[in-house]
């Protein structure tokens, strides 16, 4: 099924923030969008070594990625997936999102129609954010809580239903 993007404003991280923004901006928008986001995809790989914060997250994803390996590949002895489906709705696994949500190499969320919400890749260095300004407001705000710069979350312009490979 083809991706295609939402309307909203598109958003990203400004270049340049500090790591602290950046990890905060990747968690808050997964969580700003968490109501409209209904499929919800990560990558139990990073670019870098997992930090401290998410070795549990991670140790809890490897196990589902084992349980929800097929059969066949089981019986075959091939290794899961990196990626996973994760359901939104499920407060445990969307907290095991949220904690690799910095630092995964890919993860996606799509709303109903298959449009991109969330998209945050390579530990965090390249993000999107499709998010009404009501949640980019809320957004900016969990980021100053969380002690990173709201400012750094930038809205790139607003976007029409344009088709995306």
């Amino acid at each position: 099924m083809p991706v295609t993007r939402a309307v909203g404003v598109r958003c990203t991280i400004a270049d340049g923030a500090a790591r602290p923004t950046v990890a905060a901006a990747c968690r808050g928008a997964l969580l700003v969008l968490r109501d409209r986001i209904v499929r919800l995809q990560v990558d139990v790989y990073s670019d870098e070594p997992w930090p401290p914060d998410a070795i549990e997250a991670v140790q809890a994803l490897d196990e589902l990625r084992l349980a929800r390996r097929g059969r066949l590949a089981r019986r075959l002895g091939r290794d899961p997936s990196i990626s996973l489906d994760l359901d939104p709705r499920d407060d445990h696994e969307l907290g095991l999102a949220v904690a690799v949500a910095p630092y995964t190499i890919c993860g996606s969320g799509f709303d109903e129609r298959w449009r991109l919400l969330w998209d945050v890749n390579d530990t965090g260095t390249s993000v999107t954010f499709t998010l009404s300004s009501h949640e980019l407001d809320d957004l900016r705000a969990r980021v100053e809580r969380s002690g990173g710069r709201g400012e750094d979350v930038v809205a790139l312009g607003s976007r029409s239903r344009g088709r995306s490979g």
